[in-house]
């Protein structure tokens, strides 16, 4: 009997002393741009290894990105017109820059919640690109990370 519960031992404890992997932890908060919601879009968040997390922006503004690293992180926020939504640019180029094809929703999508298409608006391109957004965070777990965008 003592010959089988030793090896399971040494194997508990071989994996207690190796871990499974680095640690990770939950990043969330809310993402506002000049004081409003953001209601729709997708936040990116770039560890120091580089590794890229993604999540899900809510009508309300709020985000949740999982399998983040802690330490220091880059962020990016996009907002494009949600499926559903009337393009509001009127010219090639758009006021924020982007081409008018960007404006155009995946095909089949199906509408957004009238919500969040009540409530949309776009949000500078600059934003989008953790590496030029200038948008840097430390990240700790169970602290938030609100994202106000000037």
């Amino acid at each position: 009997m003592t010959r089988f519960i030793r090896p399971t031992v040494l194997m508990a404890v071989l994996l207690a002393l190796t871990g499974c992997g680095d640690p990770t932890t939950e990043v969330s908060g809310k993402v506002t741009y000049q004081g409003k919601p953001v209601a729709y879009g997708t936040v990116v968040v770039l560890d120091a290894a580089g590794a890229p997390k993604s999540g899900a922006i809510q009508p309300d503004g709020t985000y949740r990105v999982s399998g983040v690293r802690p330490g220091p992180v880059k962020v990016a926020v996009s907002s494009p017109p949600p499926p559903g939504s009337e393009p509001t640019r009127k010219s090639a180029g758009g006021r924020d820059g982007r081409d008018s094809d960007d404006d155009k929703p995946p095909p089949n999508m199906p509408p957004a919640a009238p919500e969040v298409l009540k409530s949309w608006f776009p949000i500078p391109d600059k934003y989008g690109d953790p590496n030029k957004s200038a948008l840097t965070a430390e990240a700790k777990s169970g602290q938030p990370i609100d994202i106000d965008l000037k």
